[in-house]
Order: structure tokens, then C-alpha cells, then sequence
């Protein structure tokens, strides 16, 4: 294999994120070399080989779309369902649970992902694009450049031993949690969240819809348009999730995440025999289903979840991937904050080339990915996995962060600020991440004072107004002027929602609060449940005026009581007309609408037509 001295990127690490990087690097600056180094070999197992097989919207852009990949993925991979939730009693039957979760395949595509599969086919791709691949070593020092002189990276083969030295211009630490730089530098952070996880595979399908109707419920089958089984599916109880996750190669993903005050690590985490045995006491039903299979694989994690002080630098560096932070798989965010830091991992070497990479121009990068997306999304998770056995706190939580996620996340990568963060979109997201810190914590306090209620209708984005114009807003490309328009107007209806959802949790949680009476506008960005701190926190002394709240409450039909007449009329007929006809109107009018009003157009006539509303 040629080793050549001096490449202009050398990646360290060839799993999903230093690959992505090098076709990316090969895509927008093609005169770049680039060198990926990696101590596994081809061919890589597929069926059993890494965790984190599911993708969301940004993260399937980020593949599909930035990397051109999208033909790719939906002949290799599965295309996704969504995401769906399983709450309430996990001693009895899976039908007899509340249940969240979209049953027609979302408008944007997402994907499950066989990791190995990807892999191999990645380190392929990149090698035809012109990258050259250092299989069979490992990385044993790096020493970083002085103002313009290379980067050095001492490397070593295995098993043969043979060493040798390449030096670089640009060097992207895409190493894992081995986290070669920060290790190195002394940027290891940790960010306060304590779970831990572990997981196996099963050859061949592990069926929800098949579990769900053990007793006979083939009414609760038919209840989903289309099959559970191709969604990432995910049994929910008091400070733990278990997921179950439909592979290409034809194996199903099975895992166990909980917060470590909870269920420690070490309950079910040594072995796979001690996680089943976990699962025969938390999740009776699916441990009687698989107890039977024989696993592929044992994977076990424990405090997963980490930060960094800094992931770019003028000095020509950047970490990528889970060698930079790792926040929590709930929301499979990891490919989200791969093709974050990646596009701008790709902007800084541009920048370097023309001779523009200062400290100035790095710092907003760093800010925008560490301490405000990578902030913002950490609140999803830490402190909240007591409040995933809610149905009523977790559906409105999943509103919650699939709304932010929309409107600002989504939106600053597709919309280009990743790229070139500005004084606006830093700010606004400070206000972002700053609410949604405090929305979190009410959901935690909530769920931790209000005992779980079921909901009167299974719970799905979709009958939400809010949550249908955000969906269709993620067609639409915008001026950087008219996204930062769009986005702050977003942010008076999240304080609207915010407002509902902080007088439901102080009327379940404190149900005779005289001011339940009247429940009057408050500061959101102060908000506690507690009433005795609402003087001391400023929660009852807003800073805006009020407004009606009317339209956010409506996105909560049948989730916090039954349905009105005027809310089945309003919200339940159009939301089963969606479904007639195995998802007629769904899946044939609703894209052409899409399609032909809102994709690839600023779509501001939608924001004009529905006023103060929206």
C-alpha cells in the first residue's frame, strides 16, 4: 500500500464519521489529498458490527442530500417509520399500553442503517473518489504543527508492527472514543449526563406487530397503517428506554439505555444473559418473546455521554463524530452532529486555503455547535429519563423537542449557517437552547410530581397544527434574512406553547393553586414548577405581552382529556382522513402540495396567510 509522506487531511479513524469526511472533502474541495486511517481491515461484518443504526431528518440530509448519497440508502438500508413510544404498564400486554408514534412513513426521508454495511461500502466509495485508505493501523501520537508547519502523525501497522510517520496540513481527529486530540489537549469535559447502555442483535425479524398481538389483539395490528416493525420502536419506563431497531441485512437491533441513578449499569450491562434477566423484570413481555433467540452479539456502555471544551481550531485541527462529544441516542442524533461537524470541519479547510483561518473566524463555530446546538440537545436527555414511563409528559416532550428540532436545528444546517454562524442565529439560538432548558426541567419535575396518566388517543404528531406547518417548513429554502425572520416568530409560538404546558403540569401537580383560576401570562424563560420559587425566579413577572393561547393548547387535543365536539370535528375527522384509503390523501395529495408549494421556495405566503397564528 503506497504511503505516501504528506497528505493536505489526514483523518484518523475510519468509521461513519472520518469516511463521511473524506467523500465530503473529496465532493468540495477535490484538490485537497486526503489520507483515512483505520486498524480495522475490510471486509467489515454487517448484521453485527457498531451501534447507532437509525437516522433523522438532518442527519439523512446530511447523507443523502450534502454527500449525494440518497439513491445509496434507499436501495442498501430501510427507509424508517419514525420514531414510536410504548408507555404505561410494562407488566401487561404490549396492546394495552398508551402509544405515540406516526403510522405513515414521514414526507422526509430517514433511514435504519446497518452499520457494517455502510462502512464497507463507504471505504469504497471514498477510495474511488481518490482518498487514500490505511487499513491494518493505528495512530500512536500525533504532534501539531506551529504556525504554518505540517502536522505529525506517528502511525503503526498491526499486527506487523511496521512504523512510519505522515505529516499533514489539516488533521481531523475522527478516532472515537478513543478521542485521540481532546485526550491529548486536555479537552475532555464531562456534561452532567449519567446513562448507560447495552445492546445485541437477533439474526432475522424481531416483530412488534407480532408481540403487540400475542393476545389476540389483531384490532391493535391494524390500528398502524403500515407495519410497526419499520420504525425505531422503543419500550418506555421510568428511567430506562428499550429500543428495537430493523436491519437491511435481515437482523434486528435490541437495546437497553437508562439513566444511571436509576438502573445502573452494572443491573444489566455485564452480560447478555444479565440483561435478559433485566428484561424479564422491567419488560416481561418482550423478554418471553426473545428468550428463546440466540444473540449475535453483546455491546455494553457505561457513562456514555460526554463533552469537549473545543472541537475546531485555527491551528488546523477538528474532532469529528464521537471523538469530539457524544450526547444521548435517544433521538439518534449522532449522524445530525457528524454532518454538523463535518460541513464545518470542510468550511475551515476552505478557509485555510484562501487564507482566512483566524481564531475569530473559528470561535463562532465552536460556540454554535458546542454551546448552543450541542447544548440545546442535551437537555432532551439529561435529568429526563424520569419522565419516559409519562405518556401525557412524553408526548408532550416529543412535541416539544421535535418542534425545536424543526425549526431551529433542521434549519440552521440545511439553510447554510452552519457553515457561517452570524451574531443573529448565535443569539437566537441562546434563546432556543435557553427555553428549552427550562421546559425540560418542567417536564422532569412534572413527571416526578403528577403520577403517569393514559391519554385518549394514541398519540401522533400529526393531529398537532404546529408540528404539521414545521413539517412542511422543512421543504422550504430560505434567504438567511427570512430564515432568521421565520425562526423568531417560531420562537413566540414555542413561549405560547411553552405557557400551556407549564399551566397542565401546575394543575396536575398542584391541582388547587388559586391562580389556576385565571392562569396568567408568565415569563417562559423563567419557568419552575415549583410555586414557591415563582417570586424569587421571576416566573410570574413576564418581560413580553400576553397573547391568546388557544392555537398552541389545540395541539394537545385528546392527549390531556377526552376530545370536544368542536376538537373531533376540528382535528380527529381531518386526522383519520389522512389515514382513509391506506394513507390515500397522505401519501398522493399532501406531497404534491408539498412538492409543488413549498419545495426549494421561501414558502413566506404561507407565513403571511395564517398571520399572527403561525
Amino acid at each position: 500500500m503506497d504511503k505516501s509522506s504528506h497528505f493536505d487531511v489526514v483523518i484518523v479513524g475510519g468509521g461513519l464519521a472520518g469516511l463521511t469526511l473524506a467523500r465530503q472533502i473529496r465532493l468540495e474541495v477535490p484538490d485537497r489529498s486526503v489520507a483515512v486511517i483505520d486498524r480495522l481491515v475490510r471486509p467489515l461484518p454487517e448484521a453485527a458490527f457498531k451501534v447507532g443504526e437509525s437516522a433523522i431528518e438532518l442527519g439523512t440530509y446530511y447523507l443523502g442530500q450534502v454527500l449525494g448519497l440518497d439513491a445509496y440508502f434507499r436501495s442498501r438500508h430501510l427507509s424508517k417509520l419514525g420514531l414510536r413510544f410504548y408507555f404505561g404498564d410494562a407488566q401487561g400486554p404490549l396492546e394495552g399500553r398508551p402509544e405515540t408514534g406516526a403510522d405513515m412513513y414521514p414526507p422526509v426521508p430517514s433511514y435504519q442503517i446497518d452499520r457494517g454495511r455502510l462502512e464497507n461500502d463507504l471505504r469504497q466509495i471514498v477510495v474511488d473518489m481518490g482518498a487514500t485508505l490505511l487499513e491494518s493501523t493505528t495512530v500512536d501520537d500525533v504532534a501539531l504543527g506551529e504556525g504554518d508547519a505540517a502536522h505529525t502523525i506517528s502511525c503503526r501497522t498491526v499486527p506487523d508492527g511496521e512504523t512510519f510517520t505522515l505529516t499533514a496540513r489539516w488533521l481531523s481527529d475522527a478516532s472515537g472514543r478513543r478521542r485521540l486530540l481532546q485526550s491529548r489537549l486536555g479537552l475532555r469535559r464531562p456534561n452532567g449526563h449519567k446513562a448507560s447502555s447495552a445492546w445485541w442483535r437477533y439474526n432475522g425479524r424481531i416483530d412488534i406487530d407480532v408481540l403487540g398481538t400475542k393476545g389476540g389483539g389483531e384490532s391493535w395490528r391494524s390500528r398502524c397503517v403500515e407495519e410497526r416493525y419499520f420504525a425505531t420502536n422503543h419500550l418506555m419506563g421510568k428511567g430506562y428506554w428499550v429500543w428495537l431497531i430493523p436491519l437491511a441485512s435481515g437482523t434486528t437491533s435490541i437495546g437497553i439505555v437508562a439513566d444511571e441513578n436509576i438502573h445502573p449499569q452494572h443491573t444489566y450491562g455485564k452480560s447478555y444473559a444479565q440483561s435478559l434477566e433485566w428484561l424479564r423484570v422491567n419488560e416481561p413481555a418482550l423478554h418471553a418473546f426473545v428468550s428463546h433467540e440466540e444473540p449475535l452479539d453483546f455491546m455494553s456502555f457505561k457513562d456514555y455521554s460526554y463533552g469537549s471544551a473545543q472541537i475546531f481550531s485555527h491551528r488546523r485541527w477538528s474532532c469529528v463524530g464521537e471523538a469530539g462529544f457524544f450526547l444521548d441516542p435517544l433521538y439518534s442524533l449522532g449522524n445530525d452532529f457528524i454532518g454538523i461537524a463535518n460541513t464545518t470541519t470542510v468550511e475551515l479547510i476552505k478557509c485555510d486555503r484562501a487564507g482566512e483561518l483566524t481564531e475569530s473566524v473559528v470561535a463562532p463555530h465552536n460556540e454554535l455547535v458546542l454551546d448552543v446546538l450541542g447544548a440545546l440537545c442535551l437537555a432532551y436527555s439529561r435529568g429526563v429519563y424520569r419522565a419516559f414511563g409519562h405518556a401525557q409528559v412524553f408526548t408532550s416532550k416529543l412535541a416539544w423537542d421535535t418542534a425545536i428540532y424543526w425549526s431551529y436545528m433542521y434549519q440552521v444546517y440545511v439553510q447554510g449557517f452552519v457553515r457561517r454562524p452570524t451574531p443573529a442565529v448565535l443569539g437566537l439560538g441562546r434563546r432556543y437552547r435557553d427555553l428549552t432548558q427550562r421546559v425540560e426541567q418542567l417536564f422532569a419535575d412534572w413527571s416526578a410530581a403528577a403520577p403517569p396518566r393514559s391519554m385518549h388517543v394514541v398519540g401522533d404528531l400529526r393531529r398537532m397544527r404546529f408540528l404539521q406547518f414545521l413539517g412542511l417548513d422543512l421543504a422550504a429554502r430560505r434567504s438567511p434574512a427570512q430564515m432568521i425572520d421565520v425562526a423568531t416568530r417560531n420562537l413566540d409560538r414555542f413561549e405560547e406553547l411553552a405557557q400551556v404546558l407549564f399551566w397542565q403540569a401546575v394543575s396536575e401537580c398542584h391541582p388547587d393553586h388559586p391562580l389556576l383560576k385565571t392562569r396568567p401570562w408568565i415569563n417562559a424563560w423563567k419557568i419552575t414548577l415549583d410555586p414557591a420559587k415563582w417570586d424569587e425566579e421571576g416566573t410570574l413577572r413576564p418581560t413580553t405581552p400576553s397573547r391568546g393561547l388557544a392555537m398552541m393548547a389545540d395541539n394537545f387535543t385528546g392527549i390531556f382529556a377526552p376530545q370536544t365536539a368542536r376538537e373531533k370535528v376540528l382535528f380527529e375527522f381531518p386526522y383519520r382522513m389522512m389515514r382513509w384509503g391506506k394513507g390515500f390523501i397522505y401519501y398522493r395529495i399532501v406531497p404534491f402540495i408539498r412538492r409543488h408549494m413549498f419545495v426549494d421556495k421561501p414558502a413566506m405566503w404561507a407565513r403571511r396567510l395564517m398571520g399572527r397564528n403561525f
